[in-house]
């Protein structure tokens, strides 16, 4: 069975390549009987499997070969009748251009033209037709670009008018919630969440209305609500027999619906189709019952005939199930955000659990502020720090708008709100911006413009405040109460997180650094010096190791004491750092030896970097209470390849030995092959 698939599957590939071959030959110019044979059967073959199979299921190559079999047909004609049928070729090459895709339509067209060049250079007429051959080809091309770009504009169109049908949609359940008082007006940015609880309400809006038109026969019965400010009553839900109901918006102040609305009580009255206010011009009926929705609204019917006290009940029993319902999705809704809001605080809790560094700490916490509140434009997490006695703050983390002119920033302590709240440790500012005649958030310096709501946190750890959370936005919605509620909280974790960060770097860094010199200490560096070389015989790449001994340096304590031999220590271990690469490690080896890894550089890149420090230990004076000194040092240089770390640095301490012998001052390489 496989077998005979395949062989059907490649009846049309075989049959077109022949038909290619006899038109680029000529054989239908000359009327061969075996290739118009040939074409009629593979035209009946073609028919025959669009027939039995359904045209929108059939495969695109298969759509592709019925193309290309029109237009060698399409080229038949035309070479036995002087080119008469050319149309017809690029007039199927145009319908099969709306049928395929873009990228197969492309080549179906190379293809047409294709043979058609080889038809004519075949004839030996290629320099006389290839102004008709590129009319065609052009002609072709155009349609197809011309009808793919027209249907892209049309789907784009398409996609816009419904993304802006569901933005209506969702911006309408959104006003009707507000109107419902499932949320309050300052809630934002809750559309999708509200679709069910709006959708709830309204069935039973629907449901009460229902029972009050069987039990009441009234000729209008209606729910109007109070828009959130109340000054105004929109009619959300009617079943009348009349079309001159008004939507609205109505004053809630007028007519018998607005003694409903006022009292918040029932109301019934006859005789009352000047007070009807919610019709177009006078009232059809005269007799009115109306109850309200407490907080909301009302729920109205009118009618010809006066209302019984019985019926009167019937209306307020369901308000009070309309009053219930609304209440109950509001409760749902309030439920569903606390669990929320407490879901969002766990996470940003869990992933700053997760960090070790304090710029991760920052990161994170300024990535958690923007997931908490979407409508933030702008999130940065500061840093004050006491350096020499003042106060100073730096930008640690910033995301959105003027990140690149605020990553980085570091600003000494000033008027800015920054400033004014790491010393208040409260929220500032405390009035909206539109009320503030100038705001300075970092440094007079630095300006971020287009802010309409702004709120900066401070980042407490216990009595201290070490840092602050500046959260902005365009819109001046974007910070309401709930939302500053859960930054503030965020707030305080970030600050604890900063605070263990810090301690965390700190302790590292005392494990692994000298104390006196700030360099490496031994047991980081024979760590370091281990996993370099097992990295340079991996990838087969240099490593060099510098080992520089200051020079007479007993003399130095013996003659000016211990505290400025440290000061020497100190200061040649700054050059040595200073003058060596990013990518280079120095580290202190032992008493007045200090070492420096190359990673990455050969026996001459060695030689010029210990050179270079040789050079500039010789020119730095050391401040001490005994005044300015200067000292050298003697460098020992090793390169790989070593038999090991160990056989590295035996091999830099000989040649270290050697710069002592020879003088000191000077630098040394290794002698023997295995480390030179």
């Amino acid at each position: 069975m496989t077998g005979t698939r395949r062989a059907k599957e490649a009846a049309m590939p075989a049959a077109l390549a022949a038909l290619v071959i006899l038109l680029i030959s000529g054989a239908f110019a000359h009327r061969s009987l075996l290739a118009w044979a040939l074409l009629a059967v593979a035209s009946i073959g073609a028919i025959l499997r669009w027939a039995l199979s359904l045209p929108a299921a059939m495969p695109r190559h298969r759509a592709a070969e019925s193309g290309l079999l029109c237009g060698i047909g399409g080229l038949a004609l035309a070479q036995i009748t002087g080119g008469l049928a050319y149309p017809l070729v690029y007039l199927v090459a145009a319908g099969y251009v709306l049928l395929l895709p873009l990228a197969l339509a492309l080549a179906l067209i190379g293809a047409l033209v294709g043979l058609e060049a080889g038809a004519f250079f075949a004839a030996g007429a290629l320099p006389s037709n290839w102004p008709l051959l590129l009319s065609h080809a052009s002609f072709v091309a155009l349609f197809a670009a011309l009808y793919h770009a027209l249907l892209g504009a049309r789907l784009l169109a398409a996609r816009r008018a419904e993304r802006a049908a569901v933005r209506r949609r969702l911006d309408d359940a959104e006003e009707r919630a507000r109107e419902l008082r499932l949320v309050t007006t300052a809630e934002v940015d809750e559309s999708r969440s509200l679709l069910g609880a709006v959708a709830e309400v309204e069935e039973v809006l629907r449901g009460a209305l229902a029972v009050a038109q069987a039990a009441l026969h009234p000729h209008s019965v209606a729910v109007f609500l109070l828009s959130p400010d109340g000054e105004s009553v929109r009619l959300r839900e009617c079943l009348s027999q009349s079309d001159r109901l008004l939507r609205g918006p109505l004053s809630p102040r007028e007519g018998v619906l607005g003694a409903v609305l006022a009292t918040g009580k029932a109301v019934r009255v006859e005789n009352a189709a000047d007070s009807l206010a919610y019709y177009q011009g006078r009232a059809p009926v005269s007799s009115f019952c109306g109850v309200p929705l407490i907080g909301r609204g009302a729920l109205v019917a009118d009618r010809a005939e006066p209302f019984a006290e019985d019926e009167e009940r019937v209306l307020a029993a369901l308000a009070a199930e309309v009053t219930r319902a609304i209440e109950a999705e509001r409760l749902l809704g309030a439920v569903r955000r606390e669990k929320e809001e407490k879901a969002r605080f766990f996470e940003a809790l869990e992933e700053l659990n997760r960090t070790t560094t304090l710029a991760q700490a920052a990161q994170t916490a300024v990535a958690q502020a923007r997931r908490m509140c979407p409508a933030l434009d702008l999130c940065a997490l500061t840093l004050a720090e006491e350096k020499q006695g003042r106060l100073r703050h730096r930008v640690q983390a910033v995301d959105g708008d003027a990140a690149a002119a605020l990553r980085e920033l570091a600003f000494a302590d000033n008027a800015g709100l920054v400033s004014n709240v790491v010393k208040l440790g409260a929220p500032l500012p405390g009035r909206a911006l539109g009320a503030m005649d100038r705001v300075v958030i970092f440094d007079n310096g630095t300006v971020v413009r287009g802010l309409a709501a702004l709120k900066i946190f401070p980042l407490r750890a216990g009595d201290s405040t070490v840092g602050t959370l500046v959260c902005g936005s365009r819109s001046a919605e974007a910070l309401p109460e709930a939302a500053q509620r859960e930054l503030a909280m965020l707030a305080l974790q970030a600050a604890e997180a900063l605070v263990r960060t810090r301690l965390y770097e700190e302790a590292e860094k005392l494990a692994t650094t000298d104390g006196l010199t700030g360099l490496l200490n031994r047991r980081t560096f024979n760590g370091q010096l281990q996993a370099r070389v097992r990295e340079a015989e991996r990838y087969r790449k240099p490593l060099s190791l510098l080992l520089l001994d200051i020079d007479h340096f007993k003399r130095v304590n013996d003659s000016h004491g211990h505290p400025a031999g440290d000061a020497v220590l100190r200061g040649v271990a700054h050059v040595a750092a200073r003058e060596a690469r990013e990518t280079d490690l120095c580290a202190r080896y032992g008493g007045e030896e200090m070492a420096v890894i190359l990673p990455e550089t050969d026996a001459r890149g060695a030689l010029a970097m210990a050179e270079r420090i040789r050079a500039a230990v010789e020119k730095a004076q050391h401040a001490t209470e005994s005044g300015a000194l200067r000292v050298t040092v003697s460098v020992g240089i090793a390169t790989t390849p070593a038999p090991s770390a160990e056989g590295l640095l035996e091999a830099a301490d000989k040649a270290l030995y050697r710069a002592k012998q020879n003088g000191r001052n000077r630098v040394e390489a290794a002698r023997n092959r295995a480390a030179a």
